[in-house]
């Protein structure tokens, strides 16, 4: 796939009124185009009508290469793309992308959007993600325990809750973001399970307030 011709196409759209604003939303971190997500969407879908070439792992890592945030963007949007593709022999540069200059807007795509269905493929990523709970990096903790956001019936339950208990006193805003995050999804499936485990002793504030949000009257403590 010529994502050069990708590279020129996000260029030609560089937006200096929206670059400013970009950077600090994301705490002047990053250098970023001024490409908002429509605009960019709208050059990815143009980009794929014309580009018919096979997407490889190569292909994402040069765009994850460039400075820019809007390239990483598109990069994930294209692993996402083409998801079925990927497999455990991927996985070591895959989150090696995922932990380049990560931040939760990179991060909260990779989990749940590719390394969730390769753990639902194969059990040795599946595996790989339990690792991940024990590293000291609070962005592996993070795809820990996110990489499961959107299983629904799929859940596995015993996992989670290693993945969150494991990961109760870290005081990281962060890891206690994602586990109210991921607590908050599987109440739309098993309100019971979410509404019980709420209950658990060293659950953040901020945990418990995310995960409980549309639970409230039915939390009686």
């Amino acid at each position: 796939m010529d994502v050069k011709k990708l590279e020129r196409m996000l260029r030609e759209k560089k937006n200096l009124e929206n670059q400013l604003p970009m950077e600090k939303y994301m705490r002047n971190q990053f250098p970023f185009l001024g490409i908002k997500t429509p605009e960019r969407r709208a050059i990815l879908k143009e980009f794929l009508k014309e580009e018919r070439d096979a997407f490889f792992l190569e292909d994402a890592e040069y765009l994850y290469s460039l400075p820019e945030r809007e390239f990483k963007y598109a990069a994930i949007h294209l692993l996402e793309k083409f998801q079925k593709e990927w497999t455990r022999k991927d996985l070591s540069r895959l989150l090696t992308m995922a932990l380049t200059e990560p931040w939760w807007d990179t991060i909260d795509s990779f989990a749940p959007n590719i390394f969730g269905p390769m753990a639902l493929r194969e059990e040795a990523v599946k595996e790989a993600m339990r690792a991940l709970i024990y590293e000291e990096n609070l962005w592996k903790k993070r795809i820990s325990i996110l990489f499961q956001l959107k299983y629904k019936g799929k859940m596995d339950e015993d996992l989670l809750q290693e993945a969150i208990l494991n990961n109760l006193h870290t005081k990281e805003f962060f890891v206690d973001k994602a586990i109210g995050w991921v607590l908050r999804e599987y109440a739309k499936t098993k309100e019971d399970f979410v509404l019980e485990f709420l209950k658990t002793e060293g659950l953040s504030s901020l945990s418990r307030r995310e995960g409980g949000k549309h639970l409230s009257d039915k939390i009686l403590w």
